[in-house]
């Protein structure tokens, strides 16, 4: 199982608009003490080295070693879809 909260939700969506711009995908290695990426951009020129420690997190649970794959483009317009629903109010 993995689980993991961030409070500051505007951090994380600055790194995935940074992110998408150089990566269109990677894999987060996640473990017990927390999550790295290391990808290349499309035309292998830029190495992207990525660590989020899990003492950056308001909450991290992982009892597994895992490789989690994301898409970033994606991933910016779920962050963005999120931060327009807020409760009670309407899109």
């Amino acid at each position: 199982m993995f689980e993991a909260r961030i409070t500051q939700g505007a951090v994380l969506k600055k790194l995935v608009e940074a992110l998408k711009e150089l990566v269109t995908e990677g894999n987060f290695d996640v473990s017990s003490t927390g999550l790295q990426l290391q990808a290349m951009d499309s035309s292998h020129v830029c190495l992207v080295s990525l660590a989020l420690r899990e003492d950056g997190f308001e909450h991290f649970r992982c009892d597994r070693n895992m490789a989690m794959g994301i898409h970033f483009q994606n991933l910016s317009k779920i962050l963005k879809c999120a931060g327009m629903c807020r409760v009670g109010q309407r899109v």
